[in-house]
């Protein structure tokens, strides 16, 4: 919130560049916290806009209202003869300006602005992820998780025999790249399915190697080496690109996928083990047990 630059916007504006980026909803609690953050940060961004009414804590009162009236007029539960119209809209923000009221023009063109167009979220990453799950015939990985981000979607062929050269038509394939995950899949035909694409396989990518290959079959290859769950041995994957471009961008993507899930692994074992030293520790002080530093083990009593 304190990156967002609210300056010389109006109110319900500034509140519609927060929602954007921020999703307001949830319980009551939440929703206060965050509506208080985002007017404090105008209330920096436009210290005129605040000497114009005779408290601050108004900028707070009205960006709640404006909220509620979003809701009230785009929710489908709300029967359209129940919906607060701009009379009732007025009438509910007399006197919360320390008693005073807000200038009827401010609240009536916040009122048509919302009117005009919605307040509403940008679409997040699971919300994306969860589309590209849906357009899925036979997934047997749940895609849609919170930590989980598509980074890209590249067209690869399958490459079964690197030194034999194949119709690569029939083994053209969609390869997701996520955060964590590779999911290579196939597209469908638009006459037998009404999905888009169907499963082939996924490999997760910590632990992935990978290394650039050409030869005279295929100019801009790359081989994946993945090792298997509960396994010693490895999954080797090849695919050819149809340009440079399109591998350079895959493997530059891939590069910093792998070595950001790697980095994160890092971070969980490390946070694993000062755990279970912190257990340990805990579960010593609760024992009770003192040591004599001058008692030595096997001694006769």
């Amino acid at each position: 919130v304190d990156e967002m630059d609210f300056s010389s916007m109006e109110l319900d504006e500034a509140l519609r560049k927060f929602q954007a980026h921020i999703r307001v909803q949830g319980e009551a609690q939440k929703v206060e916290r965050l509506i208080e953050a985002f007017s404090q940060r105008y209330c920096m961004c436009n210290p005129e806009v605040v000497q114009q009414f005779h408290n601050p804590d108004t900028i707070f009162i009205l960006a709640f209202a404006i909220i509620l009236l979003n809701t009230d007029m785009y929710s489908p539960n709300i029967k359209p003869d129940r919906k607060m119209m701009l009379e009732d809209f007025i009438r509910n923000l007399r006197g919360v300006d320390d008693g005073a009221d807000i200038p009827r023009e401010l609240v009536v063109g916040i009122y048509e602005r919302i009117q005009q167009k919605e307040l509403k979220s940008n679409e997040d990453h699971v919300t994306y992820v969860t589309k590209v799950e849906k357009s899925i015939v036979g997934m047997k990985t749940v895609l849609s998780v919170p930590h989980r981000r598509l980074v890209c979607c590249s067209r690869l062929f399958e490459v079964t025999d690197v030194n034999k050269l194949q119709k690569q038509a029939a083994h053209q394939r969609e390869v997701f790249l996520f955060n964590d995950l590779l999911v290579i899949l196939k597209l469908c035909p638009k006459k037998k399915s009404s999905s888009t694409y169907t499963f082939c396989k996924s490999v997760g990518l910590l632990g992935m190697q990978f290394h650039l290959f050409e030869n005279e079959y295929y100019s801009h290859g790359i081989t994946l080496v993945t090792p298997l769950s509960g396994s010693e041995k490895k999954q080797v994957l090849h695919f050819c690109a149809l340009g440079s471009d399109e591998m350079q961008k895959f493997v530059e993507d891939l590069k910093e996928s792998i070595a950001e899930v790697t980095e994160l692994e890092q971070i969980r074992i490390e946070w694993e083990l000062e755990k279970q030293q912190g257990a340990k520790t805990l579960s010593f002080k609760s024992s009770g047990a003192q040591v004599d530093p001058q008692s030595k083990q096997g001694s006769p009593t």
